[in-house]
């Protein structure tokens, strides 16, 4: 665990509670590009309007993209078709992602979590396209999308699969000596599906870490957690708000087993670089 003892504090408070509702409000229109419920029922005022939108979504260390990632990844974990199909919409109706982002985080989700989880983003993506086309009549047309590799022989597969392992987890590539862990794992998903381009590597790593940790996959979570801080490519400050965020979506209990793997981590490859790696 972290020995970090410094207590992280809420925001400063709002003078009255009309002030806050009114400001989670304004935060539920801008993330989700249409009017927000009201104060009728606890799960609302004191949930989905007061902690989620007018505490969590504001948070600085995230982009509003990089949160709609883990908010993807949190609703297909769900298997609720309303929020999924919302937050699809909201991502591109709000111009944050573009329709060939989303597909890409599809492709890459699907690849992670299963091809039926990523049908069901995909479908959203469908209906996402169409409303936007009736309520602002941009022609529905289908994502630009960027072609699978060219076929290669089952040797440079290999070795741009463990060549692009290496790069993305800095540890050496396992022997792909099974069906998966070879033509699956290297060949395809770290070979020809990290690798590609529209999403950053640091956003698919936000990805990753998210299903990881959604489908009780502990050690591939640490080992992603730990590239993550090895590279550089998400600092500490960073990761806590993406387990704060991911927490609100898939539960605190879920939330407490990222935060531990995440604060085991940091302290580990916080030592392993004081003492030159």
């Amino acid at each position: 665990m972290d020995d970090n003892s410094e207590e992280v504090l809420s925001p400063e408070p709002f003078p009255d509670h009309d002030t806050r509702r009114k400001f989670g409000q304004d935060w539920f229109l801008k993330i989700n590009t249409y009017d927000g419920p009201g104060s009728e029922y606890a799960y609302y005022d004191t949930g989905i309007v007061g902690f989620v939108f007018g505490e969590m979504w504001p948070r600085p260390h995230l982009t509003i993209r990089e949160r709609r990632w883990i908010t993807l990844v949190g609703c297909g974990q769900s298997d609720t078709p309303r929020p999924i199909q919302s937050h699809v919409y909201a991502a591109i109706n709000s111009g944050d992602c573009t329709v060939e982002e989303v597909d890409e985080f599809n492709l890459f989700y699907a690849t992670l979590t299963g091809w039926p989880k990523g049908n069901a983003i995909n479908e959203a993506l469908i209906l996402a396209q169409q409303r936007i086309e009736k309520e602002k009549g941009i022609k529905y047309t289908f994502p630009k999308i960027v072609p699978w590799h060219e076929p290669a022989a089952a040797e440079i597969r290999r070795a741009r699969g463990k060549r692009a392992y290496e790069e993305i987890m800095l540890r050496p590539a396992p022997v792909g000596n099974t069906a998966f862990r070879g033509p699956g794992y290297l060949d395809f998903m770290y070979g020809e599906n990290w690798t590609r381009p529209v999403l950053s590597r640091r956003e698919r790593r936000i990805i990753t870490i998210c299903c990881a940790i959604a489908m009780s996959c502990d050690k591939e979570a640490e080992s992603h957690v730990f590239a993550a801080f090895k590279s550089g490519d998400i600092t500490k400050l960073e990761m806590d708000e993406l387990v704060l965020h991911y927490a609100v979506l898939a539960g605190w209990l879920q939330g407490s087993r990222l935060d531990d793997i995440v604060q085991r981590v940091h302290a580990e490859v916080t030592r392993a670089q004081s003492e030159g790696d």
